[in-house]
């Protein structure tokens, strides 16, 4: 006789399977909801100042002049809604017309100085980002269900639809999303190639990579891996066809979807260098490439930037070399206590294991170890059963060693900005955790004795998965998990865009506005808002037109008073903080030779505004 728990079970695998597509639905309306609720209380990030007028332009003038150093395909979903708004764009500045990449002046103005509705703005170019990422996870769910089933494609749908730092960069204008869905999509593409080396997937494999590329420089990583990992499968896999006709078209297909890609990335430039004047081409060229290894590719750029057709393919290599010259010369980063002008080798493995669900690390070092277990040496040897396993299950080695891939990348690389830096990395994850927990989930349950033991674990660490991320609603930006006690501890380890990327400037207003007392505070704020966008009022000439520059605010009698540490110790009441000024300024303050903010940091704040901003009362 079954017992009931058994019963229960079956009763609601039956269930599942036959309501799954509801089951899906229902997560990715969770995800959706937390991520539009969240969307709009957020304030400009950094880079949105830089990405969002870039977005507008390629749409409305054919003209790739602004932010070259990321590709287009991201920026034109976020630019589409705005060309249907009545806008104002700030062509007439010196930013536009003859500034090298004058992105952030031209977004300040675009966004805040010349008229516009900035959270208008904000809300329609973000829109598209955030159903890109809900219509990717419908892909994701089936893409998983129809290679490993059900109940793994719900359960990874589970951990990409509530996973903290997806819902963070689901809803923001930068690449960071779209890189890590469409390199998963690359590599899925290339599995499939690999299974059926056809004409047909050379094809898909080349639009697959391509996409990537268009969607971030970082996914140019995915040439010399997928490269390796084609060499690999021409020397394990088998199959009836004859050796030599394999390698030759497994190889050859890799090598043509290459090219190929290479193509249609050119082909997409077009338009966005149609419009734009040769001149502006080669003063970014000589203005960006100018030291070290990317000096001589400028020159190359230069001499065949003349050649008409040549042209987008040039605005593309420039901006993959500009991404070059940024990973290779670092950043100002701050962690744990310290901040250098380089990088920290330890920086993105204690970040992925702080803002990573605890549920979910715990669920993978299980899978992990199941997996290493079965690895163990036999009568084969380690070597023939590592082989027996890629061969059996391509799909999971494909992801796993590309995550791992670039994850090694990250950390031996020279900037450490923020967890959005190896967001590619989780869509593997997920897979790999998905299809591991239901394998060892099946076999425990096969047994009577630890079925309602492994049904109550897991269910208790996807109840936690889910809850951690409910909870942080809606401050996902600044999510990290229990093991540094949540967010409110996280500004002892990291500063930037894992914490405060100027997300909370709407939540400092609301926060004044609620706290009378403040007559007067000053702000040293970090992030892609204007303050006196928010708490100064529009000055007009004697015309009665807009003063559209940045000098068109009056904060007189406004509660705002512009601070930065360089201008000494605060001697107001209240003083408004953001979290990467807070840290970064151990660096600033010791090049200037000055103590900075070192009086703040030895005080505790009297409240947080999300986790990014501190607000002191001094006396």
């Amino acid at each position: 006789m079954k017992s009931a728990s058994h019963r229960t079970t079956a009763a609601l695998k039956q269930l599942t399977l036959r309501y799954h597509w509801l089951l899906a639905g229902l997560l990715l309306a969770v995800m959706a909801g937390l991520g539009y609720t969240s969307m709009i209380g957020d304030s400009a990030i950094v880079d949105e100042v830089a990405h969002i007028p870039a977005a507008y332009s390629y749409w409305h003038y054919g003209d790739m002049r602004l932010n070259p150093e990321h590709p287009p395909l991201i920026k034109d979903l976020a630019g589409l809604p705005l060309q249907f708004l009545p806008l104002k764009f700030p062509d007439q500045l010196a930013a536009w017309t003859t500034d090298v990449n004058g992105q952030w002046e031209s977004g300040w103005n675009f966004l805040y100085h010349i008229g516009n509705n900035a959270d208008l703005i904000l809300f329609w170019s973000r829109l598209p980002i955030l159903v890109l990422g809900v219509a990717f996870g419908a892909v994701f769910y089936r893409y998983v269900r129809r290679r490993w089933g059900t109940a793994a494609g719900l359960l990874a749908l589970l951990f990409y639809a509530l996973s903290p730092n997806i819902l963070a960069h689901a809803h923001y204008v930068t690449t960071d999303l779209g890189a890590t869905i469409f390199i998963f999509i690359a590599l899925a593409a290339f599995v499939r190639f690999v299974e059926q080396p056809s004409r047909q997937n050379v094809v898909i494999l080349s639009v697959a990579l391509a996409a990537a590329n268009l969607a971030k420089f970082s996914a140019v990583l995915l040439y010399p891996f997928l490269g390796v990992m084609t060499l690999i499968v021409i020397v394990l896999w088998r199959r009836p066809l004859q050796a030599t006709a394999r390698r030759k078209r497994l190889l050859g297909g890799f090598l043509g979807a290459a090219a190929l890609s290479v193509i249609w990335i050119w082909l997409y430039y077009v338009p966005h260098t149609i419009n734009m004047p040769e001149a502006v081409q080669d003063r970014l060229i000589s203005g960006v490439l100018t030291q070290g290894l990317s000096y001589p590719v400028g020159q190359v750029l230069m001499a065949i930037n003349g050649f008409d057709p040549l042209r987008p393919l040039v605005q593309y290599i420039l901006g993959v070399t500009m991404v070059y010259v940024r990973f290779d010369g670092g950043n100002v980063t701050y962690f744990a206590g310290a901040v250098t002008s380089q990088s920290f080798h330890g920086y993105f493995p204690v970040l992925f294991m702080v803002k990573t669900q605890v549920a979910l690390l715990l669920l993978g070092l299980a899978t992990f170890g199941v997996a290493l277990a079965r690895l163990r040496v036999g009568a084969h040897g380690l070597g023939r059963r590592v082989a027996e396993s890629f061969r059996g299950h391509l799909a999971l080695w494909v992801l796993g060693s590309f995550g791992a891939f670039y994850f090694a990348i990250s950390v031996l690389g020279n900037l450490n900005l923020g967890i959005r830096h190896i967001l590619p990395v989780y869509l593997p994850m997920f897979v790999l955790v998905a299809v591991g927990t239901v394998t060892l989930y099946r076999q425990l349950t096969a047994s009577p004795k630890w079925r309602p033991a492994a049904a109550g674990v897991l269910t208790a660490l996807l109840v936690w998965y889910a809850g951690s991320t409910i909870a942080a609603h809606p401050h996902y930006l600044s999510y990290f998990n229990e093991l540094i006690g949540g967010p409110n501890n996280a500004d002892q380890f990291f500063s930037d865009s894992n914490v405060d990327w100027g997300q909370d400037l709407r939540r400092l207003k609301t926060y004044v506005s609620e706290h009378p007392e403040i007559k007067r505070i000053g702000f040293d704020y970090f992030g892609g808002g204007d303050p006196r966008y928010y708490f100064c009022h529009r000055l007009y000439d004697p015309e009665g037109q807009l003063i559209a520059t940045a000098a068109g605010y009056d904060c007189t009698g406004s509660v705002y008073q512009e601070w930065h540490s360089e201008y000494g110790q605060y001697t107001g009441q209240y003083l408004a903080v953001s979290e990467t000024f807070l840290e970064n300024d151990r660096y600033y303050a010791a090049v200037r030779g000055e103590s900075g903010y070192t009086y703040l940091r030895a005080m505790k704040p009297i409240a947080k505004v999300g986790a990014s901003i501190n607000i002191y009362k001094l006396y």
